[in-house]
């Protein structure tokens, strides 16, 4: 397993933030593709149920949901390919720091089988990834505030 971690302030509330990262089924309106990034799909899933979604990538679809959350203050999202050979978990942690918010991206990769050769690529590239969906997020929270 590698980790990788990415802090960023935004300008808003933190409850904004929040709702930004928990609504997957709108990370297409503020989420560019990338080489490795090619969309999100979700669907609609009840107020009080955890979303899931499938993320295009480079390597192929990426089952994911969320796991688990603290309201306004922690998001746990858990990806996998469906093979098993490729295996994520990405903690935000949102933090209110005086009406502007500190979130900080935790992503731990875990590869395996074949995909163990070429780890410390995907980890480079899901570094970058890390740092261009925070720079988008604030971008997107930001702009709607």
């Amino acid at each position: 397993m590698k980790s990788f971690t990415n802090t960023i302030d935004i300008e808003a509330p933190a409850h904004d933030v929040y709702l930004a990262l928990r609504s997957v089924d709108g990370y297409a309106a503020w989420l560019r593709h990338s080489m490795v990034y090619r969309g999100t799909r979700a669907p609609a899933t009840p107020p009080d149920a955890y979303p899931t979604y499938e993320d295009s990538t480079m390597i192929g679809r990426m089952r994911g949901e969320l796991i688990e959350e603290v309201p306004d203050r922690e998001l746990r999202f858990h990806q996998a390919k469906r093979s098993g050979r490729v295996d994520a978990l990405i903690v935000y942690d949102v933090t209110d720091a005086g009406g502007r918010t500190t979130v900080t991206r935790v992503g731990e990769l875990t590869t395996h089988g074949v995909y163990r050769m070429v780890e410390p690529m995907f980890v480079r590239m899901a570094a970058a990834e890390s740092a261009r969906t925070m720079k988008a997020l604030k971008a997107h929270v930001e702009r709607a505030s």
